[in-house]
C-alpha cells in the first residue's frame, strides 16, 4: 500500500529583504518562525512550539536608528531591540567589555566585506515598571501635539540598560541592471549622489559593487566632521587636494569623489 505525505512549504513575506534574510537564516538553524497574530507570535525552537504575547512595537525611524519589541511568556517581560551598532553601543549597560570588543572586530571585518550589519541587545523588565512605562505610552501615542517627539521620550526610557546579544550581517545584492545603468549615466556626465545608513566600509564597498565608484578614479575624499565649521574646513582641503590632483594629471578624465557622513543629529 502506498502513503502519500504533502509537505506545506513554509514561505515568508517581510517588508524588506533584510527582515525576509534574518528570519530564513534562523529556519535554518531550527528557530522557526511560525506565525503572528495582532497580540501574539509563535515560533518553534529545535521542534518545541513556544507562544510569546506582543505587548508593544517601538517602531524604526531614521533619526532612532533602531527597532524594539516587548514581550511576555511564561511571565518573564523581556524587550528585544536591534539597530545600528553605535545607538546599540550607546544603550548598554556597563559590563562585558569582551563581547563589545568581539562583536566590534566582527562588525567591522563584515563592513569591510561590503555586508549590512545590525547589532542586537535584550532587557528584562519588571512588571510594574513596564505597566507604568506602557500608561505614558498610550498617552504619548493619542497626544495631540508634539507626539512623535513625546514617543521617542518614552522610548529612550525603556530602551537603556540593555544586554548585547551579537550582531547580524547580510549581503546587500543589487537589483539587476543597477551596475550598468549607473555607469551609462556616468558616460553621459551625470552627476549622481548616493544616500546611505551604511557604515563607511560598507557604502564604499558598494560604491564599487554598483558601479558608483571605480578603480580609474584618483581618490575617494572622506567628510566625517560633524559640526558645520569643520565640514567647511575639510571641504576647503579637499579643493586644493582636487586642484593639485588635476594639475598632475594629463588626462582630463581624473575624477575624484566626496563621500559625507555628517550626522546633523548627533
Amino acid at each position: 500500500m502506498l502513503g502519500w505525505i504533502r509537505l506545506r512549504k513554509l514561505e515568508y513575506q517581510a517588508q524588506s529583504p533584510d527582515e525576509a534574510a534574518l528570519v530564513s537564516a534562523a529556519r535554518n538553524f531550527g528557530f522557526v518562525f511560525k506565525e503572528r497574530s495582532p497580540n501574539s507570535i509563535t515560533i518553534e525552537v529545535m521542534g518545541q512550539r513556544e507562544v510569546y504575547e506582543l505587548l508593544c512595537i517601538l517602531d524604526f525611524n531614521n533619526v532612532r536608528k533602531r527597532m524594539s519589541v516587548i514581550l511576555r511568556r511564561n511571565g518573564q517581560l523581556r524587550l528585544y531591540c536591534k539597530g545600528a551598532d553605535n545607538v546599540i553601543y550607546e544603550r548598554l549597560k556597563a559590563g562585558n567589555r569582551e563581547l563589545k570588543t568581539k562583536t566590534q572586530e566582527h562588525l567591522n571585518k563584515f563592513a569591510g566585506e561590503g555586508l549590512r550589519t545590525l547589532c542586537l541587545a535584550i532587557r528584562d523588565l519588571d512588571e510594574v515598571f513596564f505597566n507604568n512605562w506602557k500608561h505614558r505610552h498610550q498617552e504619548a501615542a493619542v497626544s495631540m501635539e508634539n507626539r512623535d517627539e513625546k514617543l521617542d521620550a518614552i522610548y529612550e526610557e525603556i530602551e537603556t540598560d540593555m544586554t548585547l546579544l551579537g550582531a547580524t550581517a547580510i549581503e546587500d545584492k543589487l537589483q539587476d541592471g543597477v551596475p550598468q545603468a549607473i555607469a551609462n549615466l556616468a558616460m553621459a556626465d551625470i552627476k549622481m549622489w548616493v544616500l546611505t545608513g551604511d557604515k563607511q566600509e560598507t557604502a564604499i564597498n558598494i560604491g564599487y559593487s554598483c558601479q558608483l565608484l571605480t578603480d580609474e578614479m584618483v581618490d575617494i575624499f572622506i567628510v566625517d566632521a560633524h559640526t558645520f565649521d569643520e565640514v567647511e574646513l575639510q571641504l576647503i582641503k579637499l579643493r586644493e587636494s582636487i586642484r593639485s590632483v588635476a594639475k598632475q594629471q594629463s588626462a582630463p578624465t581624473a575624477v575624484s569623489i566626496v563621500t559625507f557622513r555628517w550626522d546633523p543629529h548627533r
